[in-house]
C-alpha cells in the first residue's frame, strides 16, 4: 500500500504535508455511473449482496477524485437482514422493515447462521481489497442506530416513542442492543480478516438519546472497541451527539465529526479528527471552493491528526464536477 496517508493520520502520526481525504458516501447516487447500475436492480439488497457490483461501486469514487481511502459499499441495515428481518427501500421513504418492535412487542432476532448470510459483504472486501491502493474502511452501524430501525421499522419521526418504551421496558431494550452488540463484533471481526484496515461505527441516531447516551449507545460501542486488537483503528461517527462529552467515558481517539461539531474544539486533543464540512458548500460559486479549499489546507496541513471528511453524507443534489475542483485544488497542495 502506497497511499497510507490516512492510516497514519488515525495513528495520529501523519508527519507528511498531506490533507487526507475520503467522504461520507463517496458513492451514491450523486454519480451518474452509480445510477446507471442501479436502475439495473430493482431491488437494493440484491443489488449489494453481489459482490462483483459492491466492488465496482466502491471503486466508482476512487476513479473520479484523488481519495485516501476506499469504505466497502453495503449498508449499515445487513445485520438485521441477516438476522430475518425483511427490509426494503422504498424511494422518497428509506428503509421500510417488514417487521418492528413498536408494532410487535415480541420481535426476536433470528441468531443462527446470520454471520453465513453476510459473506456477500466479506466476498466483497476481498474483491476491493485486491484491487486499491489505498486503505479500505469495513463498517457497521452502531447497536443503539441498528435497534432504532428495528423499534420503529423505518426512519423515526417522533422520538418521544422509543424514549418511552426504553424507560418503561429496559430489561429488553438492553437484551437486544447485546445481541446486536455481539453480532455487531462478529461482523466487524469477518471484514477485517477479508481485508478491511479500518472499522468506522455509525451511530446515525444517537442525537435521539441526549443524556442517556452512555447508557443506551457508548457502552456498547466501547464493548466494541474493546473487540479489537489495538492496532486497528475504530471511528466513531456520533451524529447529533458533542463528543466533548463523550471523551471521558471512552477510550476511542478517532471521531467523524458531524456539521455541528467545530473541529478547532478538538484539534489539538490526542485524538484523530474528521469530519464536520458541510456538503452544502458543494453548491458555492468555484471561486469559493477554491479558497474554501486553501483555507482547510493551510489550517490543518501541519496536523497529524486531521482527516478532511464532510459531516453528513453526500447527498444526490450534488454536482460530482464540484467535488472534483474542491478536493484536486486540496491535492494541488499536496503535491508540492
Amino acid at each position: 500500500m502506497n497511499n497510507n496517508y490516512y492510516l497514519k493520520a488515525l495513528d495520529q502520526k501523519n508527519e507528511a504535508l498531506n490533507v487526507p481525504v475520503w467522504l461520507l458516501r463517496q458513492a451514491g447516487r450523486y454519480l451518474p455511473e452509480y445510477m446507471e447500475i442501479r436502475s439495473k436492480f430493482p431491488n437494493f439488497f440484491e443489488m449489494i449482496k453481489t459482490p462483483k457490483i459492491c466492488k465496482e461501486l466502491t471503486l466508482q469514487p476512487l476513479r473520479r477524485f484523488p481519495l485516501d481511502a476506499a469504505i466497502t459499499f453495503t449498508d449499515i441495515l445487513t445485520i438485521p437482514e441477516a438476522m430475518g428481518i425483511n427490509i426494503e427501500f422504498v424511494k422518497g421513504q428509506g428503509p421500510i422493515f417488514a417487521d418492528s418492535i413498536s408494532s410487535n412487542p415480541k420481535l426476536t432476532l433470528n441468531e443462527s447462521n446470520y454471520l453465513e448470510k453476510l459473506d456477500y459483504v466479506f466476498e466483497a472486501t476481498q474483491l476491493i481489497k485486491s484491487e486499491i491502493d489505498v486503505p479500505l474502511i469495513g463498517f457497521s452501524g452502531s447497536p443503539w442506530t441498528l435497534f432504532v430501525y428495528l423499534f420503529y421499522g423505518r426512519s423515526p419521526r417522533d422520538y418521544e416513542i422509543i424514549k418511552s418504551y426504553i424507560s418503561n421496558e429496559p430489561e429488553n431494550t438492553h437484551a437486544i442492543l447485546k445481541a446486536l452488540t455481539n453480532a455487531i463484533k462478529e461482523y466487524i471481526s469477518a471484514q477485517i480478516k477479508s481485508g478491511a484496515d479500518c472499522i468506522q461505527i455509525f451511530d446515525s441516531w444517537g442525537g435521539i438519546l441526549s443524556g442517556q447516551y452512555n447508557e443506551f449507545s457508548l457502552n456498547y460501542t466501547n464493548e466494541i472497541r474493546a473487540s479489537l486488537s489495538k492496532d486497528i483503528p475504530m471511528i466513531l461517527y456520533a451524529k447529533g451527539t458533542s463528543i466533548n462529552g463523550l471523551l471521558s467515558d471512552t477510550k476511542i481517539d478517532c471521531f467523524n465529526l458531524d456539521c455541528d461539531e467545530n473541529i478547532d474544539d478538538y484539534i489539538n486533543m490526542p485524538l484523530t479528527i474528521q469530519g464536520n464540512f458541510d456538503p452544502k458548500n458543494f453548491h458555492k460559486e468555484d471561486s469559493e471552493l477554491i479558497n474554501l479549499a486553501d483555507s482547510i489546507f493551510e489550517k490543518y496541513h501541519k496536523k497529524q491528526n486531521y482527516i478532511f471528511n464532510v459531516g453528513s453524507g453526500i447527498t444526490p443534489d450534488i454536482d460530482p464536477d464540484k467535488v472534483s475542483l474542491f478536493l484536486e485544488r486540496l491535492r494541488l497542495f499536496n503535491s508540492k
